[in-house]
């Protein structure tokens, strides 16, 4: 019975978590700040590249985001750079996943 009290004691509560995740995601999100765009001069926050930051697993974070162009010349390092920074913020490993960027056509042309 003391054993189940100690393991019970030791896992945090689903808000504990919430919170820490909430903290964890906040802190990604602010040193992404300075990971700029090397053409444009803006950071990848600004450009809206970063999708979202999920925390699913607690072994590892997920970036998930999408390039200024299909065809970047600069996506192989910035992929490096987000995966870098984030990891170094979040003080554990982070995947980076670039999502396609699905243009869709105004209505008046559907």
């Amino acid at each position: 019975m003391a054993d189940e009290q100690k393991t019970e004691a030791a896992q945090p509560s689903p808000v504990d978590r919430m919170k820490d995740d909430a903290e964890k995601q906040e802190k990604i999100l602010n040193a992404l700040q300075a990971v700029l765009d090397p053409e444009i001069g803006l950071s990848v926050i600004d450009l809206d590249l970063i999708r979202e930051v999920r925390l699913d697993d607690p072994e590892e974070a997920e970036v998930r985001m999408v390039l200024t162009t299909p065809f970047c010349p600069y996506g192989p390092m910035l992929i490096n750079q987000i995966q870098s920074v984030a990891e170094q913020a979040a003080e554990t490993p982070v995947k980076v996943t670039v999502l396609p960027d699905k243009w869709e056509p105004p209505p008046w042309l559907r």
